[in-house]
């Protein structure tokens, strides 16, 4: 609950903090966080000692149910069952499990990783705001962030005209606290009185654009979707046991949303990521990737590629039948194909100069700018420095201990975003994309997506040659429980600095022509979703119905009619 008694005290203090740059000023908002948990013990003596996040909330506003935890992971219950349902209320499931990967190195190289998949071994995430002074965190702050915070875009603009607050109104995590250092601003809200500092009773609200005048295309964010979780994670809370890496001093502003509609949209979801950087060190080559753990109903018997063009990985059944295993429900006939796509990818790194949309890898060499890959936003605009990129390397991995199997340390993450192999081999074009693989091209051809069909005519993962169409299928795989990773990069962040990173899942099933057209349905959905995405998500309104005037004549019906 808002502490109103500190609001006059809080708000003097957040007017004084931005003319003097002082920084104390009282917390005028009390979290309510989950049930208090003593910390794991195995901290060392820079580490928090944080406990593993165990909040998680739903979304479940359109044609999808989805679990989203508060840990940087997603979709499964954290015990073995996967927790994206769609279509909703069938028992049917496409994906088992999602997180984020993050990596880069330091000014003298050292490498930094924070990374999740399945718990197996431990954490490299925790929840909570870090100290905007020493990047640190401790562990009654993590568990109190422990916890989403859940709103709906109706809820909110009742609020707006005239109904009551809902209590997640009244306890917005606008602010930081400043006893701890924490940033002065946290969760996006319209500052409806223009003094700087959130109070509901003002008429402030989160930060969804009712209006629709917004830039999405700059820093400043919004809360998106019909509904939405917010929630702020980071990965300095206790030492890293999942990836084993060093901790990068990241804070991690979280966003999950959907829409309700009635077209592709409604079988869709949402996740931004701002990042901040709240180290003392430069982080350099930087990349973000999303890593997607596909069970398409029988996880047994998938397949997964990738659209270059699209900046866009997917999953889709290896055969045209989707069975029944261990116990849970498969699609049957015309199963349907699902992926992930980096509608916004990070900020590039400011070189002063539009970067051209090129038509060719000989052109984006020749622009001596960072290359154009087929994907991003802002290329070629008339604009400097907005560039973002897309979607840059994309990766399959298996679930054993080979070259190409699981991630085990550190340096296996920060290679699988880079598309190079355990073994610190390059992927190359065809077969596997190992080097020893059946099936790769001789002579040996570097590549930076892995089964991109015919998407990348072009060349931009293969230097500017543009190969043969390469997929499981050429391949000759046997269909069976894929793992992929997607990233974005290289980019830098200097201490303090900020990027932001937004993708989304997309999902189709077509009536006929089997797992094919699931494929290329989804593929179009996708396309459609980028729209919405470079509209800053303003779902575009239909015509109005027609006004329909009837005059009845001798034997016939005369229709007119208006605002067509």
């Amino acid at each position: 609950m808002v502490k109103e008694t500190n609001i006059m005290k809080f708000k003097t203090t957040i007017l004084a903090m931005m003319a003097l740059l002082i920084s104390t000023f009282s917390f005028a908002r009390e979290y309510q966080g989950g049930g208090k948990r003593s910390g794991t013990g195995n901290g060392d003596a820079v580490a928090a000692n944080c406990a593993p996040p165990v909040g998680a909330n739903e979304l479940s506003i359109n044609n999808v149910r989805a679990l989203v935890q508060t840990g940087g992971d997603m979709w499964w219950d954290l015990v073995g069952v996967p927790r994206y349902e769609i279509p909703k209320g069938s028992g049917k499931t496409s994906l088992f499990a999602g997180s984020l990967w993050l990596g880069g190195r330091d000014a003298s190289g050292q490498l930094k990783v924070a990374a999740l998949r399945f718990r197996q071994v431990g954490m490299d995430f925790w929840t909570g705001p870090l100290s905007t002074v020493t990047a640190e965190i401790d562990p009654s702050t993590c568990d109190q962030w422990d916890i989403h915070f859940k709103s709906t875009r109706q809820e909110v603009d009742n609020f707006v005209n005239g109904e009551p607050a809902m209590d997640f109104i009244k306890t917005w995590p606008a602010h930081g606290d400043p006893s701890k250092d924490e940033a002065a601003y946290l969760a996006p809200f319209q500052d409806v009185d223009g003094d700087g500092f959130y109070n509901y009773t003002a008429g402030d609200y989160p930060g969804y654009d009712l209006s629709g005048n917004v830039d999405c295309q700059g820093q400043l964010l919004n809360i998106y979707g019909d509904e939405n979780l917010w929630w702020i994670f980071n990965d300095k809370g206790n030492i890293h046991t999942e990836s084993g890496g060093q901790a990068i001093g990241m804070e991690i502003r979280a966003q999950a949303f959907s829409f309700a509609t009635n077209d592709e949209v409604n079988n869709m979801t949402f996740y931004n990521y701002e990042l901040v950087n709240r180290s003392s060190f430069d982080l350099r080559d930087t990349y973000f990737g999303f890593w997607v753990d596909p069970d398409l109903g029988n996880a047994q018997d998938d397949y997964v590629g990738c659209d270059v063009e699209r900046g866009l990985g997917f999953c889709y059944n290896g055969d045209e039948f989707d069975d029944d295993n261990a116990g849970r429900p498969g699609y049957g006939e015309n199963p349907p194909a699902i992926g992930v796509d980096f509608f916004q990818g990070p900020f590039q790194d400011k070189d002063g100069k539009d970067n051209c949309l090129c038509d060719n890898y000989s052109d984006a060499i020749a622009d001596d700018g960072i290359v154009y890959d087929g994907s991003g936003v802002g290329y070629g605009d008339g604009i400097v420095d907005n560039e973002r990129l897309g979607m840059r390397a994309f990766l399959y991995h298996n679930n054993d201990n080979s070259p190409t199997g699981d991630p085990r340390v550190a340096s296996d993450y920060y290679n699988f975003l880079r598309s190079i192999w355990r073994d610190n081999s390059l992927m190359y074009y065809g077969g596997t994309g190992h080097q020893n693989s059946s099936g790769v091209v001789q002579p040996l051809i570097e590549a930076d997506f892995m089964f991109p069909g015919d998407s990348d005519p072009k060349g931009w993962g293969t230097g500017g040659d543009a190969q043969q169409s390469w997929t499981e299928v050429t391949a000759g795989n046997v269909p069976a429980d894929r793992r992929f990773v997607q990233s974005a990069g290289p980019f830098a962040l200097a201490p303090g600095a900020i990027n932001n990173i937004t993708v989304g899942v997309v999902w189709a099933q077509a009536n006929s022509g089997g797992a094919a057209a699931s494929v290329q349905a989804m593929k179009q959905a996708d396309t459609k979703t980028q729209a919405l995405f470079d509209n800053c998500f303003q779902l575009l309104d239909g015509p109005d119905a027609p006004v329909v005037a009837i005059e009845e004549m001798d034997k016939q019906l005369v229709f007119q009619l208006d605002n067509v």
